[in-house]
């Protein structure tokens, strides 16, 4: 996986104050909700920490949370307010199968983690990590892009819908180049603490599914997307308008992968 994210801890935290990781939030908030408590939980891919500090306030018995990003890293373990000896943070990458801390967990989590597989090969390794660090009836719980089974055309439209400056929550994303089993597309944001740059894939919907199954994880498998509640359009927490979080209905921004093992 890349260190790209070295050098836009700063940047990338200011997004996580836009509506749309808000609405994030809280759709992992109400997914997790009746097993959070007492889990110990594996985070892939932490970045600085926002999941992190969560899952401990959430309740969970104990967070390892790994990444590969040492700025990220630092940035995470920054303002534990809870006991420390419940969270290990581990410099990694995740995207090669090795156990980690022993293994045995009851939760992973991995937000904005899958769509750094390239390949369906890729994609079958980092399952193959989740499997091998859950124990029997854990499940995995992922934040990446909307299932399609055309994801330029997905590319497109959320380009078309949420126009420049303003994108998806300040972000905006463009296709670098099809790949064979999706796209390969940048991500950008200008932000107060700077400018975000990244890029990523999207795969299919149908190679996720199959690279989850031939990587172990075998028990149920749900996807679901963006979830706009009538409440959250009244309040605007984060500060979008009204039509920015109407527009989630009709395209959204980001899909969820539950997965047991």
């Amino acid at each position: 996986m890349s260190t790209q994210y070295n050098s836009i801890q700063a940047p990338y935290d200011s997004y996580r104050k836009a509506s749309i990781a808000l609405l994030e939030r809280n759709q992992v908030r109400s997914l997790l909700s009746a097993s959070i408590s007492g889990a110990r939980v594996l985070e892939l891919a932490c970045g600085s920490g926002f999941y992190t500090h969560h899952f401990l306030d959430w309740g969970a018995k104990s967070v390892v949370a790994a990444d590969i990003s040492s700025a990220m890293l630092e940035q995470a373990s920054r303002g534990i307010t809870v006991d420390p000896s419940r969270v290990k943070f581990i410099e990694q990458d995740c995207s090669k199968a090795q156990e980690i801390d022993g293994g045995g967990f009851d939760l992973a989590f991995g937000a904005w983690f899958l769509n750094y597989a390239a390949t369906r090969e890729e994609l079958v390794e980092m399952f193959r990590l989740i499997a091998m660090n859950l124990k029997e009836g854990g499940r995995f719980v992922g934040i990446t892009c909307p299932p399609t089974a055309d994801p330029a055309a997905f590319v497109q439209a959320e380009r078309d819908l949420r126009l420049a400056p303003q994108g998806s929550g300040g972000l905006l994303c463009s296709i670098n180049y099809e790949v064979k089993d999706g796209v390969y597309f940048h991500v950008f944001a200008d932000t107060e603490a700077g400018e975000v740059n990244f890029d990523c894939w999207h795969l299919l919907k149908r190679v996720y599914e199959e690279a989850a199954r031939e990587g172990g994880m075998n028990g149920v498998l749900e996807w679901s997307a963006t979830e706009v509640t009538d409440e959250f359009i009244r309040t605007r927490e984060g500060g979008a308008s009204v039509e920015e979080l109407e527009s989630y209905r009709k395209v959204p921004h980001y899909g969820m992968l539950v997965v047991g093992k």
